[in-house]
């Protein structure tokens, strides 16, 4: 067989990251994420996949490969002759497990719909990320990363097993750390194995893998994975946890980039990693491609200090909108708080999430319990979820002072900083600011719905006279406001000098929309292969 490398998706496109490795002794995905241009071709926010179908309707629809053997049991009815559908185009597998660089969904969503004993391999703080998302995430087949819920059929139907007699499972992962120990690592432990919900959890505590050297000096953390060596090294990227592989195959070592960046405040990490796998002189590089045209980044230091002065200055309300999950941002606009005297209001989502990583010894996140410049915002609600009832619960108990309300942030808003997203707008219904500022600190629209949802942002800024910073310009660009979002995606000449230092014999782009760079600006490194989605390259 030799080594072969599958291209399920992630190739001509950005996200969706699904890569085969195959040798003689078994198989490894680095990545099994969704494409989330792929799932707007078919579905929308209302309109979505049948949980009661399992995987017939993205099996149908293209946006799972056919590969048999790999997806769980529990969501395949040969009753209903999914299979026979892709007849021709399917084929057997062995995946021994797999390579999750980092937590964010275009990289490890799909891993819901893969069979239950499949380990998954990340570092400690994607682990922590992925079980944070999910416990705080309605229910649904489409999101069960760190665990599941089996299903059963009735009727031809598939639908959650009775909370009362089956538990959820979760998932075996392996968490690679670099430092020897973590400070508090009971702490992880035992949030992996809590249950956010009435139904029990069960499954495999995490198994750590620890590293050799300082993280700053390329920490480098092995195992050895259906018959290879794989190391794994801490990146600079937008979420925490990031990291980049190398896999030691029958014909030489293939590295992995994940999404890694050199401008953020964890740069050094990457350029150490490139150092590190330069020395494995590999056979092949997979390296991603987000923003390769782009020539000088913003880096979170120049965000941070934006927020700092429009902090300072700012009178009445103050919304900070970013991403979900961007913990950078989030430290970044509370020591903005900090520095001005406010609180820095976070959903009980954040607060569950910066505890996950506080308990795993993320370096910078502070114990929200102890950190007297955030307050927790509690929402109105008629009915709430286990996990929420017990944070509020929580902080009720410890910190009363610091839990807020639309009545406490409308009674002084000078006193906060709210960090809501798009989705969190109707607070402001009840907050009901008459002035302020909001602060757009996430990623420019790259589509007509993100588009969209901008000019609905912009009425209800309007509507409330919150003057907008940081607004991303209109479908043209124009009237852009600069210099409020860090990019995690690394720029072009540090592309260049990711390739340049770490020298693969063959270079193939992924995760990109301009494999034309790699050609133009790096062939004459290397040789560059830009391949085709569902293609093979053989080793």
């Amino acid at each position: 067989m030799g080594v072969t490398i599958s291209f399920l998706d992630g190739v001509g496109c950005i996200g969706g990251t699904k890569v085969l490795l195959e040798a003689d002794s078994g198989g490894l995905l680095l990545d099994f994420g969704v494409s989330f241009s792929a799932e707007r071709a078919f579905f929308d926010e209302f309109l979505r996949p049948r949980a009661s179908a399992g995987i017939g309707d993205l099996l149908e629809l293209g946006l799972l490969p056919p590969l048999r053997g790999l997806y769980r049991r529990d969501l395949d009815q040969p009753s209903r002759g999914w299979w026979s559908r892709v007849e021709g185009r399917d084929r057997q597998v062995q995946v021994a497990g797999v390579l999750l660089s980092h937590a964010h969904l275009d990289h490890s969503g799909y891993i819901s719909f893969l069979e239950g004993d499949i380990p998954v391999y990340t570092g400690l703080a994607s682990a922590m990320i992925a079980k944070a998302m999910q416990d705080t995430t309605p229910g649904t087949v489409e999101r069960e990363v760190a665990y599941f819920t089996p299903r059963e059929e009735k009727e031809g139907l598939l639908k959650a097993a009775d909370y009362r007699k089956v538990p959820a499972r979760l998932r075996p992962f392996v968490v690679f750390c670099p430092e020897t120990s973590p400070a508090n690592w009971q702490a992880a432990a035992d949030f992996w194995l809590r249950p956010p919900a009435s139904r029990d959890l069960e499954g495999e505590p995490l198994r750590v893998v620890t590293g050799s050297g300082p993280p700053a000096g390329g920490a480098v953390c092995e195992t050895r994975v259906a018959g290879m060596r794989v190391r794994w090294w801490p990146v600079d990227h937008s979420i925490p946890g990031a990291g980049a592989f190398a896999v030691e195959t029958p014909a030489g070592w293939v590295v992995y980039t994940g999404d890694l960046r050199l401008h953020g405040s964890r740069g050094p990490l990457t350029r150490a990693f490139a150092r590190e796998a330069a020395r494995l002189e590999p056979v092949l590089l997979l390296c991603e491609g987000t923003h390769p045209r782009t020539e000088t980044p913003v880096g979170e230091d120049q965000v941070r200090q934006r927020a700092c002065e429009a902090l300072r200055h700012a009178e009445g309300l103050v919304i900070a909108d970013f991403g979900p999950r961007h913990v950078e941002r989030l430290l970044s606009f509370l020591e903005a708080a900090r520095e001005s005297g406010r609180r820095l209001a976070v959903t009980t989502r954040d607060v569950y999430l910066l505890e996950a990583l506080h308990a795993a010894g993320e370096p910078g996140v502070p114990d929200p319990r102890t950190e007297g410049a955030l307050a927790v915002y509690i929402e109105a609600k008629v009915n709430r979820p286990v996990w929420e009832r017990i944070v509020m619960e929580r902080y009720l108990d410890s910190c009363p002072d610091r839990v807020v309300s639309a009545r406490d942030v409308a009674a002084a808003p000078g006193d906060y900083a709210c960090a809501f997203s798009y989705w969190d707008l109707t607070e402001l219904v009840d907050i009901a600011p008459r002035g302020g500022t909001y602060i757009y600190s996430s990623t420019e629209a790259f589509n007509e719905e993100m588009h969209m949802d901008l000019d609905r942002l912009r009425n209800w800024i309007s509507h409330f006279g919150l003057a907008m910073l940081g607004d991303p310009g209109d479908r043209a660009g124009q009237g852009r406001d600069p210099g409020w979002h860090a990019s995690g995606h690394i720029h072009g000449p540090g592309l260049v000098e990711l390739v340049e230092t770490i020298r693969p014999r063959c270079l193939v782009p992924v995760h990109t929309e301009d494999p034309e760079f790699f050609c133009e600006r790096l062939g004459h490194l290397t040789r560059v292969v830009t391949p085709a989605p569902g293609s093979t390259l053989w080793l």
